[in-house]
């Protein structure tokens, strides 16, 4: 029995996805949150960057090359369709999910980190929104219609399959709900009232907890 350790933050996108993939494979394993920085250095020494998985004395860095390991190791159940174009297709969503939907995350963070707050009005809002590569329009309204349109892609790329291109839970299926949850928790303001108008989203949502837990 391969002794498994997850270690990463459980409120970050990639690390949920790595957790619910363990979880849809039936592996035992024990995750490990970080309690500082130190932990970040100590789990990840080359990058610093969590999540990482730990398979007996491997070790393996990347949410993507994890569940690709995860494949090679345990392969049943399969995290990609058997037909290689299928499986093509999933493995794009994932890294188009991973790339497309965190940049909205990612640029949300650096928008408020910096324009402190007693100045995101009048015209030194402005001066802050061009440093941050903005437009005249605000960044908050940028930003969450960006994430909306993504989301209404994601409606497009589901269409009228239970899970993406299949009927079956695959990797890109878990790479949007780990970013789906994050708009669950509102992380960008507005973002959960976008999920709860796209109810084909909140519907997926439920059948891959079904699978892999609440």
């Amino acid at each position: 029995m391969n002794v498994i350790k997850l270690y990463g933050p459980s409120n970050t996108p990639f690390t949920e996805k790595v957790r619910r993939a363990l979880i849809l494979k039936g592996l035992d394993f024990e995750h490990f949150e970080p309690e500082g920085p130190e932990d970040f250095k100590r789990w990840s020494p080359k990058t610093g960057l969590l999540p990482v998985l730990e398979i007996d004395d491997e070790h393996i860095p990347d949410s993507t090359e994890i569940l690709n390991r995860l494949e090679e190791l345990y392969p049943e159940p399969s995290l990609l369709s058997t037909d290689p174009r299928i499986a093509g297709q999933q493995r794009q969503l994932e890294d188009w999910a991973d790339s497309n939907l965190s940049w909205s995350f990612n640029k949300w963070r650096a928008t408020r980190d910096t324009v402190p707050s007693e100045e995101r009005s009048g015209f030194r809002l402005l001066l802050g929104l061009l440093k941050t590569g903005g437009t005249w329009e605000r960044p908050e309204i940028s930003i969450v219609r960006s994430l909306g349109d993504r989301m209404d892609d994601l409606i497009g790329f589901l269409g009228s399959r239970p899970f993406f291109y299949s009927d079956t839970v695959s990797m890109a299926d878990l790479s949007v709900y780990s970013m789906l949850i994050t708009m669950r928790r509102d992380f960008i303001p507005g973002s959960v009232k976008l999920l709860e108008a796209r109810p084909a989203l909140v519907d997926l949502m439920t059948r891959i907890e079904s699978v892999t837990g609440g």
